[in-house]
């Protein structure tokens, strides 16, 4: 479970799964796979698995496989988590962003429970967070199917920002050092005025894998992953 290139001292954990055992779920975390957690990993055409056929750097990475349905692997974070930095390399078979007509993606994101997340990923074609149970989402309509675009079928460092220690929450996210995500008021919601503190009760554990509302069946694989409470920045 330990490594990560560029961990900071303060890091959560870091992740380079050299160490764990191919075909086998990463030793430390739970999963949430088929709407069950702690369950059978991989079942069918889901998995949330160690193996060597892609690595960023080394010999492993975390092989995910979804037909829509969830496949994530999840990590309790530290009590008292106001705010976390994610940064992760990512080589998916779908890419994020520019796909008009569909609902929503969650690539990773932070919650209670799963029914109720902040989900970062895709919203309406765009690049984008959904806040649950309100449903929310943002960005609003008028960039739906538009946007930056993180493209499939490549490398991509992705980072992203959870800020719950100021009066106004914010979600900032990075594709190779460009921001392609900035939530900083509640008024940029779609569905009505988000509170300002929208993060709260959000913070018990983090999740990361593949997960549509669209039905849209996505293959990646994931890479010197870093949880940490301030930026990672990509290497």
């Amino acid at each position: 479970m330990t490594g990560g290139a560029g961990a900071p001292a303060n890091a959560i954990t870091s992740a380079d799964f050299e160490s764990d055992a191919t075909g086998k779920q990463p030793a430390g975390w739970h999963n949430f796979i088929a709407y069950n957690t702690d369950t059978t990993n991989p079942q069918g055409d889901l998995q949330a698995i160690v193996d060597a056929t892609r690595p960023h750097s080394g010999k492993n990475s975390l092989h995910v496989k979804s037909n829509g349905s969830p496949a994530f692997v999840t990590m309790p974070l530290p009590a008292n988590t106001k705010k976390l930095y994610v940064r992760g390399y990512f080589y998916m078979t779908r890419q994020l962003g520019q796909n008009p007509g569909a609902n929503h993606e969650t690539l990773f994101g932070i919650r209670k429970d799963k029914d109720n997340e902040i989900r970062f990923g895709e919203i309406k074609g765009v690049i984008g967070v959904n806040e649950v149970p309100s449903d929310n989402i943002s960005p609003k309509m008028d960039l739906w199917g538009k946007g930056p675009l993180i493209a499939a079928n490549k490398w991509a460092c992705i980072e992203a920002a959870f800020i719950g220690d100021q009066a106004q929450h914010e979600l900032h996210a990075w594709a190779d050092g460009t921001e392609v995500l900035s939530v900083t008021s509640g008024t940029q919601w779609q569905n009505g005025t988000e509170p300002a503190a929208w993060l709260d009760g959000k913070w018990n554990e983090f999740m990361i894998g593949w997960q549509s509302f669209s039905s849209a069946a996505n293959e990646l694989w994931i890479d010197d992953l870093v949880l940490s409470s301030s930026r990672i920045n990509c290497q």
